[in-house]
């Protein structure tokens, strides 16, 4: 069964499938993110040196089998040293501090963000599988019976 020219043509079939999902996962994922890295920064009530809207970033870490992308705020832009020690004031906008009160801006943007993400992921599948079921049919080769002798 395993040289049936049908099942290999099956096992072809399902592999671009799963490759064209990966890739068009990959598109909508980066698409989304440069959305939501725009309105997180939008959420930014106040930014003295800019460096916190700056350090908003999109990072592909996307695999060959795994499309992933994240979206990231903070790090060497918004880190501060003091007599305490190293500190990322995005986190203090973000949660607050003793002395300051908090400004989320992250995961507000990124909660209210949820459906809208859900729903691109749902019609991106519908879409890629509804363009896989478009594709012209390849049958698989017959085989022609051989002559039979006649009597």
């Amino acid at each position: 069964m395993g040289n049936n020219a049908s099942v290999k043509q099956f096992k072809t079939d399902m592999l671009s499938l799963k490759n064209q999902m990966a890739k068009n996962f990959r598109n909508e994922f980066l698409a989304q993110a440069e959305e939501l890295k725009g309105n997180i920064q939008a959420a930014i009530e106040h930014s003295i040196t800019g460096n916190l809207r700056d350090s908003v970033r999109v990072k592909d870490v996307s695999t060959d089998t795994k499309p992933s992308v994240l979206v990231i705020a903070g790090g060497s832009l918004t880190t501060k040293r003091t007599q305490a020690g190293v500190f990322d004031y995005s986190l203090a906008e973000e949660f607050g501090t003793v002395k300051q009160e908090a400004a989320p801006f992250f995961y507000p943007t990124v909660r209210g963000y949820k459906n809208a993400y859900r729903q691109g992921v749902r019609e991106t599948f519908e879409q890629t599988l509804a363009e896989s079921n478009t594709k012209p049919v390849r049958s698989a080769p017959r085989a022609t019976p051989a002559p039979t002798a006649a009597r």
